[in-house]
Order: C-alpha cells, then structure tokens, then sequence
C-alpha cells in the first residue's frame, strides 16, 4: 500500500492542511497522553520522533511541552514540506515507519498519531521493530489510532477523487505486538467516538525495554 498511501496524501496534503491545522479535533484526554508521554522522555541530545508526522501539526504542541530538538518523517513529500513550514527547526525527511532514517537507539521518544491506520498486522510488527531499533532504552513510544476490526474505506477523501483505505486496531492487540518487539507497556486504552468521529479511538503508550547485561559483563563483574 505504500505507492496509493504517498499518492492518496500528496494528493489531498493542501486540503488536510487547511482542515485540520492544529490540535482543534483532538479531545482533551488525548492531549493528556501527549503529556503523558512527554513527560517520560529521557534527557539526551537525541531528537524525538514524529512519525508520519503528516502537515507538521503536533510539532508545535510537542515543542511547547519543552521538547528539543524534534524530528519528523512522512511517506508524503507534499505533506513533508507543510511540515517543513509549520517547523522550521525540525529535521522533516520523507520516510516510511518500516526504514527510519536514524542510527540504532538515535531517537529519545516516538510519537505515532494516526500514522499506523494504514498498516496491516505484518506492517505494524515491522513497525513496532524499527521502533525498538531507534530508540534509546526507556525510550516513550505513543501510538494513537482508529480501534476496532476489519477495514474503513473512504471514496473520496477529503473532497478529492482518492480512495482512502484504512485498518482499524484494537488496542490489546497493538500492545502485544509491541511486547513481543521489546517494549513494556505502560497504558493501552480505548476511548468511544465523539460526535465527529465514526469509530472508537485506540491509544498505546510504551517504552523500549531496557537491554540486560550481557551474560560475559556479568561473569567479568562476578570475577
């Protein structure tokens, strides 16, 4: 899906910028988890990671909550480059979520909001490993998403003649997944539609699993 998901959103990126410019439709307990997240953030050099950071709109929120520097990455160049003007001081790179552009543990925290309703079961554990390969250990990763089963489609999306695919999650079996590719889980939550939302909402907080010692460093400190 990855050649219709960068069609469908460079497509329609000036519309989506337009409709949705900040964190207007979120409710007030998601931007809780925001700040939840942040808050759990390591001190380091290391950026923290919008990924599918799509027009830029949560890089301001995520640097008034005091966090530097901040990276983002898109499949979509036309939604990279709105990125790019709503956060000058970010690094934006076009990227999927399958091959971050950042070193092993090059990365302090990941926020994922919404950049996961594309990916099928296969797709977010490779999701989940990348995730865990970037970032430092006890490092937050926040995924938002739709919550149920099965596919939405949506003919016309945002007004334009695209087809809008998208996956829906339960949050129990994010969580797994995200287990099973090295992260503890810190909540995994679903919260009912609002008025302008047709699906229930799925949210996931995690941080990387902290590796063990080596069995030879703990032989050298027993010696």
């Amino acid at each position: 899906m990855t050649d219709s998901t960068r069609h469908l959103y460079d497509t329609v990126a000036d519309t989506y910028a337009r409709v949705l410019p900040d964190l207007g439709a979120e409710a007030a307990s998601d931007l809780d988890l925001i700040a939840a997240f942040a808050g759990i953030v390591p001190e380091g050099r290391e950026p923290v990671l919008d990924a599918g950071c799509g027009t830029g709109r949560l890089l301001p929120h995520l640097s008034h909550l005091g966090l530097a520097p901040l990276a983002g990455v898109d499949l979509s160049p036309a939604m990279a480059a709105h990125a790019r003007r709503v956060a000058p001081t970010a690094a934006i790179e076009v990227a999927a979520l399958t091959a971050l552009p950042f070193a092993d543990g090059g990365v302090r925290g990941i926020l994922c909001w919404y950049a996961i309703i594309h990916s099928d079961a296969v797709e977010l554990a490779a999701i989940a490993k990348e995730a865990a390969r970037v970032l430092v250990g006890g490092g937050p990763f926040l995924l938002g998403f739709q919550a149920g089963t099965g596919d939405r489609v949506v003919e016309r999306a945002y007004g334009h003649d695209v087809l809008l695919r998208a996956v829906l999650h339960e949050p129990d079996e994010v969580a797994d997944v995200l287990d099973h590719a090295g992260f503890d889980i810190v909540s995994a939550q679903r919260r009912g539609p609002r008025a302008h939302e047709k699906h229930p909402q799925g949210f996931v907080l995690a941080r990387r699993r902290r590796e063990a010692a080596s069995s030879a460093s703990l032989t050298d400190v027993a010696l």
